[in-house]
Formats: structure tokens, C-alpha cells, sequence
């Protein structure tokens, strides 16, 4: 009984090794890209990032704001499933996740990406990231209950 089990799964696997290589070659891209980008988008981050509500779009020509919405959004909601793939699969689900979360837009963002970090071990690792490329640490936002 047992050995019919581990039969069934054995030829399952062979007729599935093309798709799961892909998944295995996926997975190695998102976690070496998350290596590169994660560290440089966290040392970007102005150190006053989770204080300012805002910068709004007004620095940005008027043609090029739907196409820099699509973009930006598209990279945060990309990065935010890798992140949420990389909770299970190696790499740094969180960091990813937050950083995903910090580039798009919707309601309730800076409320979510603020519960994440008070995580003591996300807020700390993102800070060493920042002290280690001679940036200022973040700055915790004052306390919103």
C-alpha cells in the first residue's frame, strides 16, 4: 500500500519534472533578484519615510503620471507576491512584502506597512541594511492607535 503511494507520487514527478524545474528556476530568480533590489530600495527610503504621509505626485510631469502609476504599482503588486511566495520558499518574504506594500497605492497602506514593521527583527534588519550603507535609521512614526 504504501509503496504504490510513493509510486504514484515518483511518476507523478517524473511527468512533471519540466514544471517544476521552472518553479525551482523561478524561485532562485526572485530570491537572488530580492537580494539586489530589497537592500536598494530600503537604503532609498528617506529616513523619515513612515513619518510624512506623502510626496505626492506633483513632482512628476502631468503626461507621465498614469504611465509612472501603472509601473510603480505593477513593481509593488509583483514584489508583494514574491514576498508572500518567499514566506514559504527561501528568501526575505517580509522585507520583500513591505517593499511591495511601499510602492503601491491604496488605502490603509501606511497603516499595514507600519503593523509589519513593528515586528522588532523587520524594523531592525531594515535599519543594519541602512546603517551598513552609512544612511539614517528610519524614524518610528509617532504612535497611531
Amino acid at each position: 500500500m504504501l509503496e504504490d503511494q510513493w509510486e504514484t507520487i515518483w511518476r507523478w514527478l517524473q511527468m512533471h519534472q519540466n514544471l517544476l524545474g521552472a518553479a525551482a528556476l523561478a524561485s532562485l530568480i526572485m530570491f537572488l533578484a530580492t537580494l539586489v533590489t530589497v537592500p536598494l530600495i530600503v537604503i532609498a527610503l528617506p529616513h523619515s519615510y513612515l513619518i510624512e504621509e506623502g510626496m505626492g505626485l506633483s513632482r512628476i510631469p502631468r503626461l507621465l503620471r498614469w504611465p509612472y502609476l501603472l509601473i510603480k504599482n505593477g513593481i509593488g503588486a509583483g514584489l508583494v507576491l514574491a514576498g508572500a511566495a518567499m514566506l514559504v520558499l527561501p528568501g526575505q518574504g517580509l522585507l520583500t512584502l513591505v517593499i511591495g506594500l511601499s510602492l503601491m497605492n491604496f488605502p490603509g497602506k501606511r497603516r499595514l506597512i507600519i503593523r509589519i514593521l513593528r515586528r522588532p527583527r523587520v524594523f531592525r534588519t531594515i535599519n543594519t541594511m541602512r546603517d551598513k550603507a552609512r544612511r539614517p535609521p528610519l524614524q518610528w512614526p509617532p504612535d497611531e492607535s
